[in-house]
């Protein structure tokens, strides 16, 4: 049952994934990936302390020294569902606010993987390990539709015919190549008894294609002469980022792990343009916590805090600290139950049409099951949201052609567009360990 469950599975998450708006076009860095195992996704995107998987190394890369000994491989499908709901402010005659009208909704579906290799080895009290991975390090993957409608046909329930459909499309990823190597000290004592040093380095590449769309209706174009209006970006990436990690169990009940992660500059091309740039990723610092108390079905406390300082891309950047709580409990016959929540917070700018910061909390569950022999599934589920204020993607006042309406004149809004964004997330691991 457990093979046809994970086949099941493994199929349903390997074509979804995608992303908002807000960090592909607003802030034009993609969305950071930060963790990618779904083991530690369940518990809340925790493991700087307590990670037993191999792309536990992207939290903290001193965990490879505490793989199990011998050779494994993993490969993880990731899902995200992304719905996104823009309104306006509506107001009655006596210019009393009423509430938020949706005037745009889009849900996309996208998807990505990552696989790794690793092997360990150990000399009494010593342990070498190494690891190689492929994996997503930003996505720039957005998709939005928004119809044009005038009023004609609206007072008898009809729909108003449609005058211009506008696209904005973004797409593309920067994907890592890493080697992670880490080095553990074993003793017999009951303080500092594992204790691991782990550094990485990744090879980034990739590319971000982007259109925004203006696209008329053949009923507009018989009603008026107008042209589509559309704009094309494209870059290439490349780049190298370093991290380095330290984790100790420093008694039976308490281990602790630290992870630092240097700001590094990001080389780009302008397809069209033909001219080369650079830009610049914040450095990253994150602690880790994992409690073992002492009961009778192991259980396991797991705390992160990170801090990540926007401001070495500008002073305009506010530097922001998200925290992750996860907890471990594994029931009789060995099946975990994993929870965890995380608050993050997204970067703000006052150079952005969004200046204020974004806060992103967010509940998961997982589990884990043995499908034969030393092949491993773990499956992890995520529910997000948030919701920010921007300005109007597609100005009213482009559309301002008198022909077209009837009583209306439209007219670019001053006033901010709500934004509600709804993830849904779900990860899915599959471990094998000689």
């Amino acid at each position: 049952k457990h093979i046809f469950l994970s086949i099941i599975l493994i199929c349903l998450t390997a074509y979804l994934f995608s992303y908002s708006l807000y960090e592909s076009y607003e802030l034009g860095l993609g969305k950071r990936i930060a963790q990618i195992d779904a083991r530690s996704s369940a518990m809340g995107a925790t493991g700087t302390a307590g990670g037993v998987n191999i792309l536990d190394n992207m939290l903290n890369p001193a965990n490879t020294g505490f793989l199990p000994e011998g050779l494994g491989v993993q490969f993880v499908f990731d899902v995200t569902q992304l719905e996104e709901n823009r309104s306006l402010p509506m107001f009655n005659f006596f210019d009393s606010y009423v509430g938020d009208a949706t005037y745009a909704s889009n849900t996309n579906f996208f998807t990505d993987i990552a696989m790794a290799l690793s092997y360990r080895m150990r000399f009494d009290n010593l342990s070498i390990a190494a690891a190689l991975d492929y994996k997503p390090f930003a996505n720039f993957n957005a998709y939005y539709e928004e119809q044009v409608r005038n009023n004609e046909g609206s007072d008898d329930d009809n729909y108003p015919p449609i005058l211009a459909m506008n696209y904005l499309e973004s797409d593309g990823d920067i994907y890592s190549y890493g080697i992670t190597t880490a080095f553990a000290y074993h003793r017999d004592e009951p303080l500092f008894q594992n204790t691991s040093l782990g550094f990485s380095i990744n090879f980034l590449n990739g590319r971000h294609r982007q259109e925004r769309r203006i696209i008329w209706s053949e009923e507009a174009k018989d009603i008026a002469i107008l042209e589509d209006e559309e704009d094309y970006w494209g870059y290439n990436y490349d780049g190298i980022n370093f991290s380095l990690g330290l984790r100790s169990d420093i008694s039976d009940r308490v281990s602790v792990g630290i992870m630092y992660a240097p700001s590094f500059t990001m080389n780009y091309e302008d397809v069209y343009a033909a001219e080369e740039a650079d830009f610049d990723y914040p450095s990253v610092l994150r602690f880790g916590v994992q409690y073992r108390p002492r009961n009778v079905l192991r259980t396991t406390f797991h705390f992160d805090l990170e801090m990540v300082n926007w401001s070495d891309i500008s002073d305009f950047y506010d530097n922001v600290t998200n925290y992750y709580l996860g907890v471990e409990h594994i029931f009789p016959h060995a099946v975990p139950l994993r929870l965890g929540f995380n608050y993050v917070t997204s970067p703000s700018s006052s150079l952005t049409d969004i200046p204020a910061p974004i806060v992103i909390p967010t509940i998961t569950a997982g589990t884990g099951f043995r499908i034969y022999g030393n092949l491993l599934l773990d499956l992890s589920g995520e529910f997000s949201h948030r919701k920010y204020e921007t300005m109007d993607l597609f100005p009213d006042g482009f559309y301002n052609e008198p022909a077209l309406w009837n009583n209306h004149t439209p007219v670019s809004r001053t006033e901010p567009d709500t934004v509600r964004e709804y993830y849904i997330r779900v990860r899915s691991s599959l471990t094998y360990k000689w």
